[in-house]
């Protein structure tokens, strides 16, 4: 059964500029982990899909630190442009890394996503 992780969990000082990985992100890389969030596009000749905590947030655009989380081997291949929340599971990967070209410090491999279902 995975660790049922927030945003809050991995991040310190949200919606700040002062965002930082917390200690509980390097504790826990290793670990098998479920988290929701939504689904964002890196830009760049290599874009990489990324979970974020909030639809439509651009990483690469926002005007303070975003915190994003790379899905690496995500299954199913996520669609781009989907603003419906995920539950995203995988084995939680912290540290540098540079994948096909593309560098993270915070990873979600062989992740398997899944829609969330909104309540209307």
């Amino acid at each position: 059964m995975p660790l049922a992780l927030g945003f809050s969990d991995l991040f310190d000082h949200l919606g700040t500029d002062d965002l930082r990985y917390s200690d509980t992100a390097k504790t826990l890389s290793g670990s098998e982990i479920a988290i929701e969030g939504f689904l964002s596009h890196a830009h760049g000749p290599r874009a990489s899909t990324l979970l974020v905590d909030q639809p439509g947030l651009c990483p690469d655009c926002s005007p303070v630190p975003a915190p994003a989380i790379s899905l690496l081997g995500a299954l199913p291949a996520p669609q781009e442009g989907e603003a419906r929340p995920v539950r995203v599971v995988g084995r939680l990967d912290y540290g540098f890394r540079i994948d096909d070209g593309v560098a993270s410090f915070i990873r979600i491999e062989n992740a398997v996503v899944a829609p969330l279902e909104v309540e209307a």
